[in-house]
């Protein structure tokens, strides 16, 4: 778990989605309908992984988003 935390922690994502989420909101990323298409279906693939993560750190939020 702790390698796997590691590894999460090192690739950057969480500041790769901030970073996309700021440039949507203020107008700078080009969002055609399949880049939307995409950033929606990633959105319960990345939910899903917290609550795992939280899950198997044995966390009482591993059911809330």
């Amino acid at each position: 778990m702790g390698r796997v935390l590691a590894t999460l922690g090192q690739s950057r994502l969480s500041s790769n989605l901030n970073q996309l989420a700021r440039a949507a909101n203020t107008g700078s990323l080009p969002v055609s309908p399949d880049t939307e298409e995409a950033l929606q279906a990633a959105c319960p693939e990345v939910a899903a992984l917290r609550a795992e993560l939280l899950r198997a750190l044995g966390s009482r939020e591993a059911g809330a988003p």
